[in-house]
């Protein structure tokens, strides 16, 4: 019987890490359904989403761990889908001390889900200071307001400047 697993990776990456891990995967009849790997650095880290017959999870596991990275993985057992919708939402301005806190806690007060989130900080010469850029894809309900969402997000700086796109 088949199953899905979701392994979290982290550690210093090597060469080929994910080459190998791809292929040990493979060589036990797994497959990966999904992964988001991200390299900052000389650091890897990757949420890899498997499906695996049940009684090779234990070998995997341990095939993965002898690569001297830190491994965790989580038996998903069912996994049942929600009437959501995936959303882009951009948000650019002037940084300043605790924006993305402020960002996630308007995102968490209106019961939106963060799949994934990158920002950045830029020098800008011409603005005497740092530029905040930030892209995060988001996942809403059916009771979603897109009006109450930007006006929250208005409400943390002025200056921002917020895309919110399908």
């Amino acid at each position: 019987m088949n199953i899905q697993v979701m392994v979290t990776v982290s550690g210093s990456n090597q060469a080929d890490l994910i080459k190998i891990l791809s292929d040990k995967t493979h060589a036990l009849n797994g497959k990966w359904l999904n992964s988001k790997i991200s390299h900052i650095d000389a650091y890897v880290a990757g949420l890899i989403k498997i499906e695996i017959e049940a009684d090779k999870v234990e070998q995997l596991v341990t095939e993965f761990k002898a690569l001297d990275i830190n491994v965790e993985f989580t038996n998903l057992g069912s996994v049942t889908h929600e009437k959501s919708t995936p959303l882009d939402l951009c948000i650019d301005g002037k940084d300043r001390p605790g924006l993305v806190r402020h960002i996630t806690q308007v995102l968490s007060d209106n019961s939106i889900k963060v799949e994934n989130m990158e920002c950045n900080r830029l020098g800008v010469p011409a603005i005497g200071g740092t530029l905040f850029t930030s892209h995060f894809k988001i996942v809403v309900d059916e009771q979603f307001d897109k009006t109450t969402l930007v006006s929250s997000l208005q409400e943390i700086a002025p200056d921002l400047i917020i895309d919110l796109s399908a």
